[in-house]
């Protein structure tokens, strides 16, 4: 079995199911990773972006090359059956498995699945409410990662900035962060419009469809140098990045 993640917080709105979407596009079309999403949660946001929004895309894509196919796998799943996929087998194939779970974490099967992670990344949004949840969200992974340190078994965690806009409170959330030692990533997200479309087909490093999302060279800089920092942290197989073909995302 590859590495299992998750981008994970006890607050819903925060952006976890976003970021599983926009990054497991990028690194299953660019990075050529093979991935494995399971869609836990409860509103299935994944599964539904999958049937709702690229059905019909990778149907028009067909008709010039009845090869194509979406980039990498997807499965709607009851947390009590993490395990399972995980102790199957026939899944060693992914090289990154990333479980999108409820944004909560006041049950035993949030905390269960969390055990499964060999790191949780933590979506950090620069308001009061979302660094109070951050702070109990900590207490939960720091207790994951003590037992996992006893046992000898690999945990981490960081923190993962998005929706960064340069205001006051980002300057606040950055001080908070650093007051209560957590390690986070040095990548970021800003707050912009072209990662409200997340696509399970096509990539926001693929220029087409960066500009029907609305994108510029920024937003295609801040996904490539966050998934190679990700790569790098997870120690996933180097792939030369590739140049996306000019497809239609209409």
């Amino acid at each position: 079995m590859g590495k299992i993640v998750s981008f994970a917080t006890q607050k819903g709105g925060s952006g976890k199911s976003t970021l599983t979407l926009l990054l497991s596009t990028c690194l299953a079309v660019d990075y050529k990773l093979k991935i494995a999403v399971l869609d836990c949660d409860y509103q299935q946001s994944i599964v539904k972006t999958r049937i709702h929004m690229d059905a019909a895309n990778l149907e028009q894509l067909r008709e010039t090359d009845p090869e194509a196919n979406y980039p990498y796998d997807i499965f709607p799943m009851a947390m009590t059956k993490i395990f399972d996929f995980i102790d199957n087998p026939e899944n060693d194939k992914y090289d990154l498995v990333i479980l999108d779970l409820p944004g909560r974490a006041d049950g035993n099967e949030i905390f269960d699945a969390l055990t499964a992670c060999d790191v949780v990344f933590v979506p950090l949004v620069s308001d009061y409410l979302d660094r109070a949840s951050t702070a109990d969200f900590m207490g939960i992974l720091h207790s994951i990662k003590s037992v996992a340190d006893k046992e000898g078994i690999a945990f981490a965690y960081y923190g993962l900035s998005t929706k960064r806009t340069n205001r006051r409170e980002d300057r606040e959330m950055d001080e908070y962060i650093d007051e209560i030692g957590l390690s986070r990533l040095n990548s970021s997200l800003g707050l912009r419009a072209a990662y409200s479309r997340p696509s399970t087909l096509f990539s926001l490093l693929n220029p087409a469809y960066l500009r029907y999302a609305g994108g510029d060279k920024t937003v295609s800089e801040e996904i490539k140098t966050l998934c190679e920092e990700i790569i790098e942290k997870l120690e996933l197989p180097v792939h030369q990045l590739t140049t996306a073909k000019n497809e239609s995302a209409e």
